[in-house]
């Protein structure tokens, strides 16, 4: 058993109260936002097989950049992003590009943009997924366009500033 003093508690004198903000969590969601319109017609020489519709081997879809955004209203979240990409060949040349296009979608949250607090939005665990749809115009059984349209895949995750009050001792140790 320990020795207590009830003249002198040293730590009771170092209550202090706080106000603090913090961030509360009013909703997550995994969405996939899809362009709505795709990009092209471009032409397939030196990037799809005409036979199969096929990306021919070697090439591959590059994303070099993605610049997302963010505008909140009553209880809806509406995000933008702008996507970069070029299809490249094994040695690394463009062989189409750079593209740029915009995926817009509107996310509901009940209680976003709502109340004295600022909302804030944060995106994570981005994926860019691409689609070449070859097409064939004249109908005489070769594919001589595509188009490409993709779809971004990520975490949403809405919070709204509160204010906690709090009653924290300061450390007695420094």
């Amino acid at each position: 058993m320990g020795f207590q003093s009830p003249q002198f508690d040293f730590i009771d004198n170092r209550f202090l109260h706080r106000r603090i903000k913090t961030l509360a969590v009013i909703c997550t969601q995994e969405v996939q936002a899809t362009l709505d319109d795709p990009a092209g017609p471009f032409g397939v020489a030196g990037i799809l097989d005409p036979s199969t519709g096929e990306l021919l081997p070697g090439l591959r879809i590059v994303v070099t950049d993605i610049d997302p955004g963010v505008g909140v209203v009553p209880n809806k979240v509406c995000n933008v992003f702008v996507v970069t990409f070029q299809i490249v060949n094994s040695a690394g040349a463009v062989v189409l590009g750079p593209l740029t296009v915009t995926v817009s979608d509107a996310v509901p949250c009940p209680g976003a943009g709502l109340g004295p607090g600022q909302t804030v939005v944060q995106k994570h665990d981005i994926q860019v997924g691409f689609c070449l749809i070859p097409v064939d115009t004249d109908e005489n059984g070769i594919f001589d366009s595509f188009y490409i349209t993709l779809h971004i895949d990520y975490c949403l995750v809405v919070a709204q500033e509160t204010i906690l009050k709090v009653d924290a001792a300061t450390p007695f140790c420094p």
